[in-house]
């Protein structure tokens, strides 16, 4: 049963949105798996994961500024984690808003748990008792919304919630955010479209206010219920490798797939951009048919 009302494109060859399996990524990930000891003190590696966490993601985006304004890390698993927290938080009081072509996950989410309660932000006006949830890069284009500061201030003026989901951040380089604003209770992002461990779920979160809920409980000193070996193969690729490390090796390929295909390269270097329809087929419900490919790069899939 499809819940999410997205085709399903996983087995074509430009279908949906997977990190490069590089075999140095590959080999780097293996080993640090390979060679994992259990620490002996869990916190220090927990402080050390956040701490790298934070530099390396805006090492490649100085202009992101205000995210020294969310004290309290928590390792997630993936964003997926995150994202279910938030909806529980404001799941009985407001209507959920999201951009159409969002990632499937939030769609999913809106048919099954919001159908009376939600309305695209292409279509309708911010209201107070909205609850916003905004990929940056946007899901469907890996590009910055080029309303984003609007729609943030927006959010500020009705005091609505926003959480900013990263997790293509680092397929980019050089944008421009304001964290500062207040609407902004949450940012999160993981590891899994950068570096090939996306079954390792190696995520992080960050929020503005100390509020409790599970995730805060279960990263706190002394608890030892959090994926370590995650945590310590995310401080291995980190450490090994820039966060530019992923676009500069590929851009290249995508500017020369982009140009024979005759679409338009994104900012997140894994896709391209069909704004004329010429690939109808990988359309997601926006108004651009969104192209990945890692899989044809790294032989996952054959255009033969």
């Amino acid at each position: 049963m499809n819940l999410t009302g997205l085709p399903n494109l996983k087995n074509k060859l430009y279908g949906g949105a997977y990190s490069i399996w590089d075999p140095r990524l590959c080999d780097t990930r293996d080993l640090s798996l390979k060679s994992f000891k259990m620490p002996k003190n869990v916190t220090k590696l927990k402080n050390n994961y956040f701490d790298l966490y934070q530099a390396w993601l805006l090492s490649t985006h100085p202009k992101i500024t205000g995210l020294d304004q969310f004290h309290t890390p928590c390792f997630t698993n993936g964003t997926s984690d995150s994202f279910a927290h938030f909806y529980i938080k404001y799941h009985q009081a407001k209507r959920l808003r999201l951009r159409r072509g969002e990632y499937f996950f939030h769609q999913w989410i809106m048919r099954t748990h919001y159908a009376d309660r939600f309305a695209w932000l292409d279509d309708e006006p911010l209201a107070q008792g909205d609850v916003v949830l905004l990929s940056v890069p946007f899901a469907n284009t890996g590009n910055c919304p080029a309303d984003l500061e609007q729609t943030l201030t927006l959010c500020d003026s009705l005091q609505i919630p926003v959480m900013l989901d990263f997790a293509y951040l680092n397929l980019s380089t050089d944008f421009t955010i304001d964290l500062t604003h207040p609407c902004i209770e949450y940012v999160v992002t993981s590891l899994s479209k950068v570096f090939p461990v996306e079954n390792w779920r190696v995520g992080i979160r960050w929020q503005k206010c100390d509020s409790e809920d599970p995730l805060t409980i279960i990263n706190e000193d002394g608890y030892e219920y959090l994926n370590v070996q995650s945590m310590a193969l995310g401080v291995a690729m980190m450490s090994e490798y820039p966060a530019d490390w992923t676009y500069n090796q590929y851009r290249w390929l995508q500017l020369d797939k982009c140009k024979e295909l005759g679409i338009t390269p994104s900012d997140s270097v894994y896709f391209g951009l069909d704004y004329n329809n010429l690939y109808p087929e990988y359309s997601r419900g926006g108004d651009v048919n969104r192209l990945c490919f890692t899989r044809l790069w790294d032989g996952r899939m054959s255009s033969t």
